[in-house]
């Protein structure tokens, strides 16, 4: 087993702070590189009883509406330190719910870049989609611990899974490796081909790869910044809310946008866009529902080429609590009905904004507190396909 990283080892830190939150303290040593901290993440506190903390992305736009260039451009930075010559055919794996962009926009822009035509997308999800799952691994310190993850459909490429030479597996923060080594122990038996697995996240806090010592095959990590952490509970546990489970969704009428594998996804932006010209001069706020976070940055991205001033998010199973980066709180139904409860944090910011809402659930799904008055209607993308 090889641990190796594409940076410098982290030992000694430039740089500590310590986070006072409701829940605890936080304390932070980390070596800053390209990105800082200060542009990679902010911090607020859970209601979580696994893990008091949460690293509140600035680039992600999940939590914190954020700008599509943004979004690509720190996607951008982290595909770039993979090398072009992985050995293919290469399987990316993002991370649901709060990677799913983020894997989709680091394959994206390596595809691209590499020219390389062997490599598909897959992220893990908690829908079923009336298929037998390829594994199920947790996420052991999650609010919603189950991922499933699907076999690429047959016509998803040319390849299976017995020929892949190259796993890249993305998220936005690695913080102790338990969750990449339970994929790893699941999906790694299923490629006798594999010859290496390559971890790519925004944030690093294991020292550089220490943790990843149980990964079952030689790994080598990548980020925009490495650290260590330390979480002292000095507030006692928070207890999860009441329906804060891992329940699983049901989709209906699944569309593929990465749950069964994909080379790329494709869309008329073109058209989209055009619905929404005559307003290029209000600021807009693009806001995708759980999973369907990829193709709403699409749109969001599509528009700020346009001019349109952009803000993109998601909402989220993710409980966090009032204070630090979170500065408002909308509880939402589960448009997977799922019956477990979603937000949209710190909508104060874009309250002014007209509201675009992106899902794939159907007209119906929709809490009815997303949709404004005087927004535009809701974008459909599972009747897109």
């Amino acid at each position: 087993m090889r641990i190796s990283g594409s940076e410098r080892t982290l030992h000694i830190s430039d740089q500590a702070s310590e986070i006072i939150l409701p829940t605890g303290t936080l304390k932070l040593q980390w070596r800053e590189e390209s990105w800082s901290l200060d542009e990679l993440c902010a911090f607020a506190a859970r209601t979580n009883r696994r893990r008091g903390f949460l690293l509140v992305s600035k680039v992600l736009g999940r939590h914190l509406p954020t700008r599509p260039s943004v979004m690509r451009s720190s996607s951008a930075a982290l595909a770039s330190l993979l090398p072009a010559d992985l050995p293919g055919p290469v399987l990316f794996i993002g991370m649901a719910e709060t990677a799913i962009c983020l894997g989709q926009s680091v394959h994206s822009t390596w595809t691209r870049k590499s020219g390389r035509c062997d490599s598909l997308y897959l992220h893990s999800t908690r829908q079923m989609i009336g298929k037998v799952p390829l594994i199920r691994f947790s996420e052991p310190h999650s609010h919603a611990e189950s991922h499933l993850l699907y076999a690429p459909a047959p016509n998803a490429w040319k390849y299976r899974l017995e020929d892949i030479a190259s796993l890249v597996l993305v998220d936005d923060e690695i913080t102790t490796g338990k969750t990449f080594a339970n994929l790893a122990e699941h999906l790694v038996p299923l490629l006798p081909r594999l010859k290496q697995i390559e971890i790519c996240v925004l944030t690093d806090w294991t020292d550089g790869g220490g943790a990843l010592e149980a990964m079952p095959f030689s790994t080598t990590s990548h980020s925009l910044l490495k650290g260590t952490f330390e979480w002292h509970w000095e507030r006692g546990e928070a207890a999860d809310p009441a329906g804060n489970r891992g329940n699983l969704g049901r989709l209906q009428r699944p569309p593929n946008f990465g749950r069964e594998g994909t080379p790329g996804l494709e869309f008329d932006l073109d058209h989209l866009c055009a619905v929404y010209e005559s307003h290029l001069g209000s600021p807009l706020h693009l806001i995708g529902t759980g999973e369907l976070h990829y193709p709403t940055f699409l749109l969001g991205e599509a528009l700020e080429a346009r001019g349109h001033d952009v803000l993109v998010q998601a909402t989220t199973r993710s409980p966090a609590r009032l204070g630090g980066a979170i500065s408002a709180i909308q509880q939402l139904r589960d448009n997977y009905e799922t019956e477990v409860p979603n937000y949209l944090y710190n909508a104060d910011q874009t309250k002014e904004r007209l509201r675009i809402v992106c899902h794939e659930t159907g007209p119906n799904s929709l809490d009815p507190s997303l949709i404004r008055k005087g927004d535009f209607p809701a974008v459909d993308f599972g009747a897109l396909l």
